[in-house]
């Protein structure tokens, strides 16, 4: 829940429930408004009619931008297309869309949006400069060795399984190396993600893992977020899911200056502006496996890597995505 707040040229003023039809309490809440910007996602906003009446009630003085953060294709979502005809049904009483991704745009373009009325802004990357030993002895790491980092909640789509079976092949050749499973089963886990848990574990130990694999199955706080990807060496995203969503967790990896090493699914496909290469087919943990190798191994790999990601980090920086932002707002403003 949000909390009053006001600042010079900021303020926050909550004024309106998910679980309630919030369509009258924001309104009252725009008169001086030039702007109105919404941030779709379907777990918030749902599929009703609440929504597209606040798009269509808002006066026609005010610009309305909606940030569409996934764009669920039919043929990939379990209500089949209740979800894109939602996503194009809301995006076509707005004066402009914005998404994360090019895969993205394409569904909205299919859908009959035109594409004058959309950006494609890549998800903000907040810049993180954590010393990398300091950020080990905060959360009891090994400080010798190299560290692979999954991070969040123990589910199933996200294949740790398979990043285990790529440190096994790697240990072959750098023993000190290690997997740090940086969090545990949400707390309304089902019980097959429970299940999946046990098999991990026991994945683990019969690859006599153990001593390889960092498993404290617990929450970590936003204020350890930071110190936990800047402890690692590489980050892996082996997942395997067809959600055409940005991934939030990609950019904290990216804004530590991290190498990826991810899945070639569409929620990742934004790091082929890194490299191309970083980029696997699900389920391979050889190929995993060969490419942490090759970044411990290779200085000239590496860093090339390393500027990329750099690069990249300053571009979607938090600083130049707000940037991005207002010189959108200022030309619909002057339409």
């Amino acid at each position: 829940e949000a909390l009053a707040l006001k600042e010079e040229f900021f303020e926050v003023v909550p004024c309106w429930s998910r679980e309630e039809n919030y369509v009258e309490q924001i309104l009252t809440h725009l008169d001086n408004a030039d702007i109105l910007h919404i941030q779709h996602e379907y777990s918030i906003y749902k599929f009703d009619d609440r929504l597209p009446t606040l798009l269509q009630k808002t006066p026609q003085r005010i610009k309305k931008v909606l940030t569409i953060h996934c764009v669920r294709p039919a043929q990939v979502s379990e209500r089949w297309k209740i979800d894109e005809e939602y996503a194009g049904k809301i995006a076509k009483l707005a004066d402009h869309i914005i998404v994360h991704l090019e895969s993205q745009k394409e569904i909205l373009l299919r859908l009959g949006l035109t594409p004058e009325r959309i950006s494609v802004i890549p998800h903000g990357t907040k810049i993180i400069e954590v010393d990398r030993e300091a950020s080990r002895r905060r959360l009891g790491l090994p400080l010798d060795g190299k560290i692979l980092l999954m991070f969040g909640f123990v589910k199933p789509h996200k294949c740790l399984h398979v990043a285990v079976d790529a440190l096994n092949i790697i240990r072959k050749e750098y023993e000190n190396t290690y997997l740090f499973i940086a969090g545990g089963l949400a707390p309304t886990a089902s019980e097959e993600h429970r299940r999946y848990a046990d098999s991990l574990r026991k994945k683990i130990e019969e690859l006599d893992l153990e001593e390889n694999v960092i498993f404290p199955n617990k929450y970590y706080p936003d204020e350890d977020v930071h110190y936990i990807f800047s402890a690692c060496d590489i980050v892996l995203f082996p997942y395997y899911e067809e959600d055409r969503s940005s991934s939030g967790s990609l950019h904290l990896a990216i804004g530590a200056g991290k190498p990826v090493i991810a899945s070639r699914i569409p929620k990742f496909e934004e790091l082929k502006h890194i490299s191309d290469e970083l980029l696997v087919l699900p389920y391979n943990s050889e190929v995993i496996a060969k490419l942490a190798l090759r970044i411990f191994k290779e200085p000239k790999f590496r860093n090339h890597i390393i500027r990329r990601t750099e690069a990249y980090r300053k571009l979607t920086s938090w600083e130049n995505t707000a940037r991005k932002h207002l010189q959108l707002y200022s030309r619909l403003i002057k339409t």
